[in-house]
């Protein structure tokens, strides 16, 4: 090659088109964890992974319903990085990020084109619920990601002529790291396993469907101990699941939020369009998963994929209805979004039985607008970064606790309808120093467990009482004997069961 055809040089050094939308995702879920307030899950997380020693870690978290490992994890990063909300919430930022990675890869194993690989990365990265889940300080993003590795790993074994050692480990540590995160990691297996050893045995015998027993017996290994000691104890004390959508519409619901979540962010009338075009991107999948399906070279790893994104929901909200303790919500199925996101890359940017012709650029053409509909409800997100904006009720609170006049004696509560385990006020703990440009005014003590201060006499002889309060019930003394005092409160509010009340005595 002479100088006059040589590449200019930088040529070809073009960042990758997948690298691309990784980067991109990277960027904007870190504004978005940089931006929106901790809401009262991610307190119950900081709880869980701020609370030493070991010995007391454990004794407390039996008492919860969750298993040990996202707390873990998320102390590691606290201890690490600090306690603001981008530093709580790397873990689940990081493992959302290798997910489109993870998924980018899996439609390649699965045998998809390149741009079916990268319509499903961006698909995925646009896809709002693991976007906003994969900005929570909770196990959820962390879980999903497990999940999509022993989905890639279990699509590997069985499409492989040869073993691959990778993948049983992978299967191995990726089934037993989402057990010790999330408990629907049982919902998943009890459906993933027996599709994909029957996938195994119709592709290549019993010998094939056999590889999948020692990373599946390790795993079962490695997660003994926390069965022996955690489990146990946590069915003993009955709490319930944190999931109990168990309505006619429930699980419709949590298959539009494979593709569109907090939809209610575009008002009443632009909502109904983000449906529709999850209900593009469902109806892409199902296409992706025909096309794999129909193929014998494609049909083992297809029959997996989309299990995992129609087959579980499905499967966990009979469960649910059967055993109530075994719960559902939209959120516990949200590695269905990675498998789905898979198929509709499948679906809308592969080959087809009509090769390239109009139904090509009409699946591309949808494929395409089910991305740009879902990077639109990305940016509401990033217009509204808070659901439950614990941050701007506490400023509003610090403001209306500072005194009007010399010698005005202003109470402050902080109260949130949670499991008794949960220590009362903690948001307020939380922001209150941050953002109290002088002494922070103390909050009134509250019952361990119970929903009403220690001593109602300080609240009911001030002349002011603001209240924080968080989805607390009609009918408690609380609230009740602060308006049979002071009156109706003045109400503002600050997103989903979340507001601030002023009680007054003038």
């Amino acid at each position: 090659m002479d100088e006059t055809t040589r590449p200019p040089r930088g040529a070809g050094r073009a960042l990758p088109p997948a690298l691309g939308v990784v980067v991109v995702a990277a960027a904007l879920r870190a504004l978005y964890a940089a931006r929106k307030s901790l809401v009262l899950d991610e307190f119950h997380s900081l709880h869980h992974a701020t609370h030493a020693p070991l010995d007391a870690f454990f004794t407390d978290l039996v008492r919860d319903n969750h298993p040990p490992l996202s707390f873990l994890v998320i102390g590691a990063s606290a201890e690490a990085f600090g306690t603001s909300e981008l530093a709580l919430r790397l873990p689940a930022l990081v493992a959302g990020v290798l997910e489109i990675a993870l998924v980018h890869r899996l439609v390649r194993t699965v045998g998809g084109a390149r741009a079916a690989a990268l319509g499903a990365a961006a698909l995925l990265a646009t896809s709002t619920m693991p976007f906003d889940y994969g900005t929570q300080a909770r196990m959820y993003a962390l879980f999903s990601t497990a999940i999509t590795c022993v989905v890639l790993c279990l699509v590997a074994l069985v499409r492989s002529e040869a073993v691959s050692r990778s993948a049983q480990v992978g299967l191995a540590l990726g089934a037993a790291a989402a057990f010790h995160l999330h408990y629907f990691t049982a919902q998943y297996l009890l459906v993933l396993v027996p599709v994909a050893a029957g996938a195994a045995a119709v592709a290549g015998g019993a010998p094939r469907a056999v590889r999948l027993v020692p990373p599946l017996v390790a795993a079962a290994a490695l997660i003994t101990p926390w069965t022996l000691f955690g489990v146990r104890e946590q069915l003993g004390h009955g709490l319930p699941p944190g999931g109990d959508d168990l309505g006619p519409r429930a699980l419709l619901e949590a298959f539009v939020h494979l593709f569109s979540h907090n939809v209610s962010l575009a008002g009443e009338v632009g909502r109904w369009a983000f449906v529709a075009t999850a209900g593009v991107g469902l109806g892409l999948a199902a296409l992706g998963a025909r096309a794999l399906l129909r193929d014998p070279a494609t049909r083992s790893a297809g029959a997996i994929v989309a299990a995992c994104a129609f087959a579980v929901p499905v499967a966990a909200f009979a469960l649910a209805l059967v055993l109530p303790r075994a719960g559902f919500t939209w959120h516990y199925v949200l590695p269905s979004a990675a498998a789905a996101a898979a198929l509709a890359g499948i679906g809308a940017f592969g080959p087809g039985p009509s090769g390239r012709g109009a139904w090509a650029r009409a699946r591309g053409a949808a494929g395409t607008a089910v991305a740009l509909a879902g990077l639109a409800l990305v940016g509401l997100h990033l217009a509204h970064p808070a659901t439950e904006d614990f941050r701007g009720a506490v400023a509003h609170a610090l403001e209306r606790a500072a005194p009007e006049r010399e010698g005005e004696d202003v109470r402050v509560v902080s109260v949130e309808w949670q499991p008794p385990l949960f220590p009362q006020g903690r948001p307020w703990d939380h922001y209150a120093p941050r953002l109290a440009e002088g002494p922070v005014p103390e909050r009134a003590p509250m019952v361990v467990g119970g929903f009403r201060p220690v001593d109602f006499a300080p609240l009911l002889g001030a002349d002011r009482v603001v209240v924080v309060r968080r989805s607390l019930p009609g009918g408690q003394p609380l609230v009740e004997r602060l308006t049979e005092r002071f009156g109706a409160p003045d109400r503002v509010a600050f997103g989903y069961g979340l507001d601030v009340l002023e009680f007054d005595a003038r």
